[in-house]
């Protein structure tokens, strides 16, 4: 018995080890950097090596094995406790240090593959934009997003007209998901030669979900699972939107977690793309962060820019709008409080607000006199 309770016990350090290890990377984040350089590329192609190898989504059966796994481990030893007259003590004691084992190796494998690049240094600072004019008097602050909502309007309208503006990207073509999963390999290999940060030995090409009706649910259109390394999709979005949530989940790969900075690599990598899908999906990326901002600064002006759209992108936002709005309620403000909670627990602490931090990425691409440029 003794030993059967000591088998357990080894794998406490685990978690120990980890907390301890997130903690210095948070006061460290050169020593963050380090690893996300040195010891995560290697590790995390060890990992996803043998997923990426198949076109299935691994990580959504692990995912489902591993719910059943606990339902089942629970089940097992409540009925243990409620038949074990005279060691009910220690039939919950060892039901107990099972589940702390296994969720200390859970919590030491996360942090190794992904929980320490939360820490690492910004993607900003690899890319070298100011950031330091974002508290900038407020007047100025809004005509910036004026300028950067037109000019994204103004793209969006130009990709749209070359894409047809007759053509429905609402559901995809057979084949269509397969050739963007590669399509957004391409655009972060490109822009990894920019952005040497972004360099890994192995890509896992994005994957489709078979519950992604769940995932919309959930309010979730796309999922990194660092425990296979593999960037899951949710199919059932508008096509549209699936090539930018590719390049973010890839993002994820690469080593950035924060999600501000993932969206604004999905940004750059499909506006740089040859594929004009993937060019239109950044810049609706883009245009919805900042016309968030420029919302809640000027909100005539926002609606303005919004009545300006093309007609066909009119059309895709709309259709967008009534898709998602058929999966709001409980399971979604549920899903929602989840993430936050998640985000705020790893380092971001204004949690699902962190997406919205893009707009001061976009702003200082723009003072860079890099973003998009109307032809």
């Amino acid at each position: 018995m003794r030993n059967y309770l000591l088998k357990r016990m080894l794998f406490i350090p685990l978690g120990i080890v980890a907390l301890a290890a997130t903690a210095f990377a948070q006061a460290n984040p050169e020593a963050a950097e380090w690893y996300a350089h040195t010891v995560y590329p290697a590790a995390s192609s060890a990992v996803g090596f043998l997923p990426s190898l198949v076109g299935f989504s691994v990580a959504e059966w692990v995912a489902a094995l591993f719910l059943l796994f606990c339902l089942g481990y629970v089940g097992y030893w409540v009925r243990k406790v409620a038949v074990s007259k005279g060691e009910r003590g220690m039939m919950a004691y060892r039901g107990i240090m099972g589940a702390a084992a296994v969720a200390c190796v859970a919590l030491f494998a996360f942090t190794f593959l992904c929980g320490l690049n939360y820490h690492r240094y910004t993607f900003t600072q690899h890319a070298g934009y100011d950031l330091a004019e974002e508290g900038a008097d407020p007047a100025e602050r809004q005509e910036e997003l004026v300028s950067l909502a037109s000019s994204l309007a103004e793209g969006l309208g130009r990709e749209r007209a070359e894409l047809g503006n007759d053509v429905d990207l609402f559901a995809a073509e057979p084949g269509e998901f397969e050739r963007y999963a590669q399509e957004s390999v391409v655009a972060m290999r490109k822009l990894a030669e920019r952005y040497p940060a972004l360099e890994r030995p192995l890509y896992s090409p994005p994957k489709p979900v078979l519950a992604s009706k769940l995932m919309s649910y959930a309010n979730i259109g796309g999922m990194f699972f660092p425990f296979t390394m593999e960037s899951n999709i949710n199919v059932d979005n508008p096509f549209s939107t699936v090539p930018w949530t590719m390049a973010h989940e890839l993002a994820h790969q690469c080593g950035f977690m924060r999600e501000d900075e993932a969206n604004f690599i999905a940004y750059l990598a499909c506006k740089e793309s040859d594929d004009a899908l993937m060019r239109y999906s950044g810049l609706l990326l883009a245009y919805d962060n900042a016309t968030a901002a420029l919302r809640k600064a000027d909100p005539e002006a926002a609606t303005q820019i919004s009545a300006g759209l093309a007609p066909s992108v009119q059309r895709d936002l709309a259709e967008r709008a009534e898709h998602w709005a058929q999966y709001e309620g409980p399971v979604q403000e549920a899903s929602n409080a989840a993430n936050d909670a998640y985000l705020k627990a790893n380092n971001q602490s204004d949690g699902m607000r962190s997406y919205g931090r893009m707009v001061d990425l976009l702003l200082a691409e723009q003072r860079a006199g890099e973003g998009d440029q109307s032809s």
